[in-house]
């Protein structure tokens, strides 16, 4: 294992043609894409992103916007972004990922092949389904439970969920701050979205939307599971998105 500043490699591969740098869902981090490094072929490299104010980046301040968060990653990945690159984002990380595509947009960076949003509405969530980080932590627990955005087994373990919930807190917070823009213009990369065909958080329905904000929208891939699905099936997600990458950089 390698770690970067902004991203953490599981499985280094020097020679690998093509990088997959991955954003995690509010209170997930790098970590969570461990298993994709052991999924993915040898020709492409895992880049998990480590979010500021979590793992060994505790003393660094959470992202309070998207905007800053997409230019800051913008200014991170920047000078080493080469084709052929993806980006994947899960939850609140699909909406920083949309924000840092943007940002390389404007900035004229090398785009990637492919841009992948999993469980992410790009109109964001309702204000008041989210929890309020000002609450107590049995009421913001609470809202959390009701929204299930959170793995059951980080809300049932008393010790897991007292480490992580600074990082909940921060990213909810972040998450309120989120203005969608139906007006504004659509990004160029190729889009996919994946969702769980049981996920009450970001129903599939709502995902839709997604294709008025791309100039090539590839369509939607439905996986069993709910929120979560992407750890319930990783092999089927991981191969979906070979197969996506391995189309657009032949």
């Amino acid at each position: 294992m390698t770690t970067h500043p902004w991203y953490s490699v599981f499985v280094p591969r020097p020679t690998a043609s093509v990088r997959v740098y991955c954003l995690p869902c509010a209170g997930g981090s790098a970590t969570m894409f461990r298993p994709w490094a052991d999924w993915l072929p040898p020709e492409f490299e895992l880049r998990a992103i480590r979010m500021p104010g979590r793992d060994t980046r505790y003393a660094l301040s959470a992202f309070s916007d998207f905007e800053t968060a997409g230019e800051d990653l913008a200014d991170a990945l920047g000078p080493e972004l080469r084709e052929p690159y993806v980006l994947f984002g899960h939850s609140m990380g699909g909406l920083i990922g949309y924000r840092l595509v943007q940002a390389i947009e404007r900035r004229g960076l090398t785009p990637p092949v492919l841009y992948v949003v999993a469980a992410s509405l790009v109109q964001g969530l309702p204000v008041e389904r989210l929890p309020d980080p000002a609450e107590s932590d049995e009421r913001f627990v609470e809202v959390l439970r009701q929204l299930g955005g959170v793995p059951p087994e980080v809300l049932a373990d008393p010790e897991v969920l007292a480490f992580t919930l600074p990082a909940l807190r921060a990213d909810f917070g972040l998450c309120r701050t989120y203005t969608y823009r139906p007006d504004e213009p659509p990004v160029r990369v190729p889009l996919r979205v994946l969702g769980g065909v049981a996920d009450t958080v970001t129903p599939l329905a709502h995902m839709a939307l997604w294709r008025d904000h791309a100039e090539s929208f590839l369509g939607l891939r439905r996986f069993p599971g709910g929120h979560f699905f992407l750890r319930d099936d990783v092999a089927g997600v991981v191969g979906a998105l070979v197969d996506d990458i391995t189309a657009l950089a032949s």
